[in-house]
């Protein structure tokens, strides 16, 4: 068997999310969420991993890895603390962080948004203000305008279906907590509207840069009775962000798992006629979360593998959700910008990204024009709700002393990095 290629160019990388990872962010929506009384957070994110001073270390670290890509977020609450203060010293950061990443021959590709807001936005209704679009407008203009001619690649928000879902539906425990189709509605509209303005910004300031935003997506599942319940879960947390995508320069997909939809039969015909009504709501809500299994009644198979997340063990789902990208947006570049597993068995996370990357190279065999992976995380970090517990990260951290210890999965990613091709040879199966 010969080794499986790459294409001359293809992005290989890692990813991080400013509030996850830097620390002290207490000018954000979700640092006041964290300490609020009654909130799902198991735990606030304090000093985090400290990448917010660390970052020169940690960006060498990767690229030390083996890896041509960084992928990071620029932090809106820094960056604008009130209503049109615009913090100098927090633009020079971020510049000199790009700086840091062009340095260790990494290519910088920046998220303008991922999850959170800052608190006077979110006072002032976040994503259901008609005013939130423009406010982001107008920030994306001051950092694509600081960062100058440094960034070639631009995610605009990151998973604006999880936003909507998970933090104006209430499903996911996210901020604001509010409730309500009509909120997850209104929510979708604004998200896709503030993308459009960040695309055309960006564009304008920037017109050889590749911008697009990046979209929680999972290989779904249904028998015949829980069929209405996924399509229009699926359209409503997927197909109308793509459909916003068609003017992005690429698509970025962000898989972790499967969610199949299991219903008695004759609850089809209900579901179909309530799919105009709020009722379908609870229906959603108790079946889907935001693109990840949570309610055990979605998928009533035993003995599934799981994560720590709770997801199915499932790295080839991430195939599934390009072609399915291919199949919505025929011929529209595709970046993996998101693809990991929680688990506190690395070989485990060598196993997924392994069975991952074999389904994607057959994505690139059948003619997808597939771009780049990056996979999500470079360290083990704060993931939201969920606090300190999970372990998605290529690196180890401990959080008391500070220090970074990479995994065997980041030498085995960064030599795959290295190479540009993976070895056709199998890796010997975790014990399930």
């Amino acid at each position: 068997m010969s080794d499986l290629a790459f294409p001359t160019g293809f992005l290989w990388g890692t990813a991080t999310a400013a509030h996850q990872v830097e620390g002290g962010n207490s000018n954000s929506d979700w640092w006041e969420w964290e300490l609020r009384s009654g909130t799902p957070c198991k735990e606030p994110s304090g000093t985090a991993i400290d990448h917010y001073n660390r970052y020169p270390g940690d960006i060498a670290l990767l690229a030390g890895l083996g890896f041509n890509t960084y992928r990071f977020s620029v932090e809106w609450a820094r960056i604008e603390p009130s209503e049109g203060t615009f913090d100098a010293a927090q633009l020079d950061h971020y510049r000199a962080m790009v700086a840091a990443v062009r340095g260790s021959n990494l290519i910088p590709m920046v998220t303008l948004n991922h999850f959170t807001l800052p608190a006077w936005v979110a006072a002032k209704g976040g994503w259901l203000s008609d005013a939130t679009p423009v406010l982001f407008e107008r920030y994306v203009r001051r950092v694509v305008e600081a960062l100058g001619d440094t960034v070639d690649w631009y995610c605009t928000i990151n998973e604006p279906g999880v936003v909507a879902f998970g933090g104006y539906l209430g499903a996911l425990g996210f901020p604001p907590g509010t409730h309500g189709l009509a909120n997850w509605r209104r929510a979708t509209r604004g998200l896709i509207e503030g993308h459009r303005r960040a695309l055309a910004a960006v564009k304008e300031l920037r017109p050889s840069a590749h911008v697009g935003q990046t979209h929680s997506m999972q290989e779904w599942e249904s028998n015949a009775g829980g069929r209405p319940a996924m399509e229009y879960a699926r359209r409503m947390g997927e197909d109308v962000f793509l459909e916003a995508s068609k003017e992005d320069d690429f698509v970025g997909v962000q898989t972790y798992s499967r969610t199949r939809l299991d219903l008695p039969r004759p609850l089809a015909w209900l579901t179909r006629a309530a799919l105009a009504v709020p009722p379908i709501e609870n229906l959603v809500v108790s079946t889907t979360i935001g693109g990840r299994a949570k309610d055990p009644t979605v998928d009533p198979r035993k003995g599934i593998r799981r994560t720590q997340m709770g997801y199915e063990y499932r790295p080839e789902a991430v195939a599934a959700t390009v072609r399915r990208v291919a199949e919505v947006l025929p011929g529209k570049p595709i970046v993996v910008t998101e693809h990991g597993v929680a688990t506190a068995n690395d070989e485990e996370r060598c196993e997924f990204i392994d069975v991952g990357l074999k389904a994607l190279r057959a994505v690139i065999g059948d003619g997808i024009p597939l771009r780049g992976y990056i996979h999500w995380s470079a360290f083990d970090n704060f993931e939201w709700a969920s606090g300190y517990a999970m372990q998605f990260g290529l690196i180890a951290v401990d959080r008391t002393t500070q220090v970074r210890s990479p995994k065997p999965s980041a030498a085995y990613l960064g030599g795959i990095a290295r190479a540009n091709k993976l070895a056709a040879t199998e890796r010997s199966a975790t014990p399930r």
